[in-house]
């Protein structure tokens, strides 16, 4: 009977499952299972490379919409705080300002009133000072015509030497020897003073006579101004005074207002070529030329006034 034999077991082939397979291959065979139409670039060689793709997947935790709103709650009430609390702030800094240019405008208002009132006050006293001036300019006015009514009667003698034995009575001799020279007959009862002025220059001191009416001394004056223009001088060494000879000036006596003014007259009309200027009963006088009318000069403002009309 013939021996029947088991075949030889055969060793089981390993099931690949889709569950085993590689992603890559199990997503090909989907591919290829699921496609309609059959792939006929798919290769049967099972030793090429398989590429599989790289896949990325969000790690981030999504937030459920109960915590979105509790945030957002969160983030809005402290953002609510922080702007009532700016708000706070400013409030306070505003309430500072306003009170500081509330000081600044009451501060303002004081001084404007106080700026009137000192704008007032000036404008009062301005008006007051002026009237104080005309006030003071009157009466220096008065004063100096009063000083100069007081020299009505005298005369200034200039460049007669002083010698030193002199007296009232020597100077007295002397005035009476200038008188005959001028044809001016003078008494001792006709002079009522006699004496010199001090002056920067002790050698030459003017002699200041005083005669007893104003007639005579404008008769002597009257004179004098005759010699000089029949142009004979009168010199010390017609009064037989020893020394060089000098040239005697003879005018009449001003006060010091009124020698410096007639200073600065003869000054002007030399400057703007006025002809004459002279002083006459204690006033000062010039004129352009002869014929012109005569200007009388009372104060410095007056100089002024005829430079311009030139």
């Amino acid at each position: 009977m013939p021996i029947e034999h088991s075949p030889p077991p055969q060793s089981a082939a390993p099931r690949m499952s889709a569950a085993t397979l590689p992603v890559s291959n199990v997503q090909a065979l989907g591919t290829t299972l699921s496609s309609s139409e059959p792939n006929l670039n798919l290769s049967t060689d099972t030793h090429s490379p398989v590429i599989s793709p790289k896949i990325t997947r969000n790690t981030k935790r999504k937030l459920s919409n109960g915590a979105v709103t509790n945030t957002l709650s969160l983030f809005m009430s402290e953002m609510r705080e922080m702007f009532e609390e700016l708000k706070q702030q400013q409030e306070e800094k505003y309430d500072k300002l306003l009170s500081v240019v509330n000081d600044i405008r009451d501060s303002l208002d004081f001084l404007s009133k106080q700026h009137e009132d000192l704008k007032l006050r000036v404008k009062v006293l301005e008006t007051e000072r002026e009237g104080n001036l005309k006030y003071i300019s009157d009466l220096e006015g008065k004063l100096e015509n009063m000083e100069q009514s007081a020299r009505s009667t005298c005369i200034e003698i200039r460049n007669i030497p002083c010698c030193k034995s002199e007296t009232k009575s020597s100077l007295l001799n002397t005035i009476v020897e200038t008188g005959k020279l001028l044809n001016v007959a003078i008494q001792l009862r006709d002079v009522k003073d006699v004496f010199r002025i001090k002056t920067r220059d002790p050698a030459v001191k003017p002699i200041i006579v005083d005669f007893t009416s104003v007639l005579l001394k404008e008769d002597f004056l009257k004179k004098f101004r005759i010699h000089i223009r029949n142009k004979y001088k009168l010199t010390t060494e017609h009064l037989k005074i020893s020394g060089p000879a000098k040239r005697i000036y003879i005018s009449e006596n001003l006060s010091a207002k009124n020698k410096r003014l007639f200073f600065l007259a003869r000054d002007v009309a030399k400057s703007n070529q006025f002809e004459f200027c002279w002083v006459s009963h204690g006033k000062i006088y010039v004129r352009e030329r002869p014929g012109s009318p005569h200007l009388q000069v009372r104060n410095e403002s007056d100089l002024a006034s005829i430079v311009k009309t030139v």
